[in-house]
């Protein structure tokens, strides 16, 4: 199949008016600063008329659609993974904080990540729904990015505990990791360390004696701490995140998502976070033609959760 050849954008412009797409004298220039890919390719699809697309054997828009109305979907999304990714990095701290003290609270030699024995047995992991089968290839690789960090990285913290004190214990070279990495490391250390960590969660949220809010089992902290992973990165690399599902068979959406993101952020960090989400909703819903698609997902049922304040009992 060969590429599809290259559209000067008064072309593109002229394609995009083809398939019945209303464009008007701003859409030129924002193709220039955005680019047809990421606003036409990304965002085009709640507009497509399916049944005329298959006939024509190409996109064709439905009766009304215009290209603002791609472009405030792009531009939505960008928003809304700037506003996400800033509260996901505060849970990603608390996170990766409390893995890094419950290992070094119970392995107290620096060394003590490198050792199989320091992590949870094979049934113990297939305990928590892993495919034991795994087990040999995770716990190598764990191990292997751990040492390869500890013993490689330039960073300036990781290398003056390498050289000052000949190894670098967890809990800074933690700060050496990625998000993905401590998700794998939770999911390989030992239950009793696990059932630590959600306790410390409570405590650094400020949730400790609330049965409905504050309490977590290790088995449900897994799936939360991968999905909120999954869309840290989804944010960090510019994809669709307004309509983006992740975790096993992709049947985690955004929405279900803030319910995991609440267990790890304060109740002042999830109001604020809440508060400027349904700012962003009603923004865009009360100003552009976005509100069907919105609603389809769950944003308009969050907004108004939020205005009658059932989101946060």
């Amino acid at each position: 199949m060969t590429a599809k050849p290259f559209l000067p954008i008064y072309d593109q412009v002229r394609l995009l008016r083809q398939r019945g797409l209303a464009v008007d004298a701003n859409t030129t220039r924002i193709l220039m600063c955005e680019g047809y890919y990421s606003i036409v390719n990304g965002y085009k699809d709640p507009f497509i008329d399916k049944s005329l697309s298959s006939e024509f054997n190409e996109d064709r828009y439905r009766s009304g659609a215009s290209f603002l109305d791609l472009y405030s979907l792009f531009t939505f999304d960008r928003e809304l993974r700037s506003l996400t990714f800033k509260f996901l990095i505060l849970a990603e701290a608390k996170i990766k904080t409390a893995i890094a003290y419950t290992f070094s609270n119970v392995h107290r030699d620096p060394n003590d990540y490198y050792l199989q024995s320091s992590f949870c047995t094979q049934d113990e992991y297939a305990a928590t729904g892993k495919d034991k089968a795994r087990y040999a290839h995770e716990i190598s690789n764990l191990t292997s990015i751990l040492s390869r960090r500890s013993l490689k990285s330039k960073s300036e913290f990781v290398v003056h505990y390498r050289n000052e004190y000949g190894s670098v214990p967890l809990w800074v070279l933690v700060n050496d990791l990625t998000f993905g990495n401590m998700e794998h490391f939770y999911n390989l250390m030992k239950p009793r360390e696990r059932r630590d960590f959600c306790k410390m969660i409570v405590d650094a949220t400020g949730k400790t004696g609330s049965k409905k809010s504050g309490f977590f089992s290790e088995k449900a902290a897994q799936p939360s701490i991968e999905a909120l992973v999954k869309f840290r990165n989804v944010c960090a690399h510019d994809e669709r995140l307004y309509c983006a599902r992740v975790g096993g068979r992709k049947n985690i959406s955004y929405i279900q998502m803030v319910w995991m993101l609440k267990r790890y952020l304060t109740e002042i960090e999830f109001r604020t976070f809440v508060e400027e989400l349904t700012a962003l909703l009603s923004r865009y819903l009360k100003t552009y033609a976005i509100k069907h698609i919105l609603d389809q997902i769950g944003f308009v049922e969050l907004l108004q959760k939020s205005q009658d304040g059932t989101l946060f009992d």
